[in-house]
């Protein structure tokens, strides 16, 4: 006869027996008691179901709450990357419209048909390199001169034509001229006009390519006004080069550590330097007298051909 008084006592004790938390003795009761009792049983059924449903709720609830974290974590982690995106965007376009309206008041500066170009550089043994470009209206002279303690040395003297596949080199102390043609003074020729930093000013490509490539800042240090300084960042910041702001004409470059000399015969480094070349323009200046190619009856004229094919063979 099913005793019960020892149902209820066991009732009592099943949520605790389902837990696993018993002492042995009572567990022992509960099991033996379970082995009799069908209605124990069907009770103890009935709480383990309760329990398996109550760890699946909060289970779900838990897997639920994980995939809220990891979401919430995804975008916190994708806000992060859009807002250094969208850094990076802002400072490389605000870069790309500098450098595109240097480009473009280079490109206006150098539509002029009449301008002087000046560039110097220490050469590092107490001499200086002097270039001095004239051009006026397609015809080109260029000078190049050594000034040292000894006096001005003139080096070599040069006129083209923009339109022309020929060049004619004079050597004032030898009254030689060498005269040149070919395609390769053609296409020299027709790059006359240049900015050091870029070769195609007019190329989207370049300007977004000169973006990546430089780093851009202003400085008002050595020039009396502000004007933007390009770094080459390829090049770990050696390289550099001032712009006039308003021109958008180069005002002096720099490759810091760009020139080495050794002890005779030895690789072992006597001095490192920085190369410097500054530049001046000057516009409107130009005579027909400075780009007119002398009278040569009285010179040794040498005739010679260089074209691209032939330097290929070579």
């Amino acid at each position: 006869m099913k005793n019960k008084k020892e149902c209820e006592i066991v009732q009592d004790l099943l949520m605790n027996y389902a837990d696993g938390v018993l002492n042995p003795e009572s567990k022992k009761l509960v099991e033996n008691h379970l082995k009799e009792c069908e209605e124990c049983q069907l009770e103890l059924k009935h709480i383990q179901d309760d329990m398996k449903e109550k760890e699946n709720r909060e289970q779900i609830e838990l897997n639920y709450l994980k995939k809220i974290r990891i979401k919430t974590r995804v975008k916190s982690v994708l806000l992060a990357i859009g807002i250094i995106v969208l850094i990076a965007f802002v400072i490389f376009l605000n870069n790309f419209i500098k450098i595109n309206s240097i480009m473009n008041r280079a490109e206006k500066s150098l539509q002029s048909n009449n301008f002087y170009k000046e560039t110097s550089q220490m050469l590092g043994n107490n001499e200086t390199s002097i270039t001095k470009e004239y051009y006026k209206d397609g015809k080109y002279k260029s000078i190049w001169m050594i000034y040292s303690d000894n006096g001005v040395e003139t080096k070599s003297i040069e006129y083209a034509n923009s339109n022309s596949d020929e060049r004619t080199y004079i050597n004032e102390a030898d009254k030689k001229a060498v005269i040149e043609k070919g395609d390769v003074l053609e296409m020299k020729n027709k790059n006359i006009k240049n900015v050091p930093f870029v070769t195609s000013r007019n190329s989207l490509f370049a300007k977004i390519g000169t973006t990546f490539v430089y780093s851009i800042n202003t400085d008002t240090y050595d020039y009396g006004k502000e004007y933007y300084i390009l770094k080459n960042r390829s090049e770990n910041n050696r390289w550099e080069i001032w712009i006039d702001k308003e021109t958008g004409l180069p005002i002096r470059e720099i490759n810091r550590g760009g020139a080495k000399s050794f002890f005779m015969g030895t690789n072992v480094v006597k001095e490192i330097r920085d190369t410097i070349q500054s530049y001046k323009y000057e516009f409107d200046i130009v005579t027909d007298e400075d780009v007119e190619v002398p009278d040569l009856s009285n010179y040794t004229i040498e005739n010679t051909t260089l074209n691209m094919e032939d330097m290929i063979k070579e």
